[in-house]
């Protein structure tokens, strides 16, 4: 069986999850001994299409046996890119039209599955999450030691770490208001803005940057491979992101026995239930934030639960079931 993966996400700024699903996706299925090609225009027995441009929407039209990874909804583009309120209606029409096309359709969540339904897409649709390969992402001294040098970090630090691009839905505002609140606390920020001037501007967001918070850093965009140091080197996760189809640093930190606070969202109470702590505001995020540091128990507690949860999203699990699926459409 020979896979075709398709992402445009090979020509274009990376730091974001599709690109990272992507990598996984060809890494997983290399893993089986699958023959995989990446973007080719030949043709091959399954066609799997990450991103929904114009190289996606050629293989989708000309393939056979074609299956759409949906990262994407309408909303994921609010508080993402310029103007995207204005747009984001015909956005819709678009990603229904492509997804529409497709032979199977891989929601990564439950909730963008209901997304889909709701929106209009008719053809087969399946749950299948992105994964992560659980041999990188584990927890060590070692890693431990290694990220803590490469971040430039003190032994002792309490460093509450999220991972994102910095942007107004990732909830970076949210973010540096419970930084305040907890001066004794470092907070390390790892992203950046790959899409540039397309990156919506939010005037509160740039107004909290200039304020230069001493105990918040902004550390940029490390390689992938540096990846599981810096999950080892951070003792909470934090996500307090309005909007998200799935969050693939979740599981990453989570393999790494990283605990995690995130924002009270349908999307990943779907995929994560109750193995993290959920907050709705700044004020309830730093309750948790405080209760983390100052309760071993239920630090332990939330790291195993977490972690046990990260392990549904391994190569060897996910693998099987995509693997599966292709042979349903053969």
């Amino acid at each position: 069986m020979t896979i075709n993966v398709i992402s445009e996400s090979e020509y274009f700024p990376k730091g974001h999850g599709v690109h990272t699903a992507f990598l996984n996706t060809v890494a997983m299925l290399k893993s089986k001994g699958l023959k995989v090609k990446i973007n080719s225009l030949s043709s091959s027995d399954i066609t799997h299409i990450h991103t929904i441009g114009p190289l996606g929407l050629y293989k989708l039209l000309i393939s056979k046996n074609r299956v759409v990874t949906a990262h994407v909804i309408p909303d994921s583009f609010i508080g993402s890119l310029v103007g995207a309120k204005y747009w984001a209606g015909l956005a819709g029409i678009y990603l229904r039209f492509f997804y529409n096309r497709a032979d199977l359709v891989l929601a990564v969540g439950p909730i963008v599955k209901v997304t889909l339904k709701s929106l209009g897409v008719k053809s087969r649709i399946e749950v299948l999450p992105n994964s992560i390969d659980c041999d990188k992402f584990t927890k060590t001294n070692a890693l431990r030691v290694q990220g803590r040098k490469l971040l430039n970090l003190e032994k002792d630090e309490f460093v509450v770490l999220a991972v994102g691009q910095i942007q107004a839905r990732k909830g970076v505002v949210d973010f540096l208001e419970v930084a305040k609140s907890l001066p004794e606390i470092t907070f390390l920020w790892v992203g950046n803005k790959p899409f540039g001037i397309l990156n919506k501007n939010d005037p509160k967001l740039e107004a909290l940057l200039k304020e230069k918070l001493p105990n918040v850093r902004f550390a940029g965009l490390y390689s992938y491979n540096d990846m599981p140091s810096i999950y080892n080197a951070a003792d909470v996760h934090f996500q307090a992101t309005y909007q998200e189809t799935m969050g693939m640093s979740i599981i990453e930190a989570g393999a790494c026995k990283v605990p995690l606070v995130a924002r009270d969202i349908p999307e990943l109470k779907a995929l994560y239930k109750n193995n993290y702590l959920a907050g709705k505001n700044v004020s309830e995020f730093v309750v948790l934030l405080k209760k983390l540091k100052n309760n071993k128990n239920l630090y332990k507690e939330m790291s195993n639960r977490i972690y046990e949860e990260s392990q549904n999203f391994c190569f060897t699990k996910v693998g099987n079931q995509l693997v599966n699926y292709y042979q349903s459409l053969l």
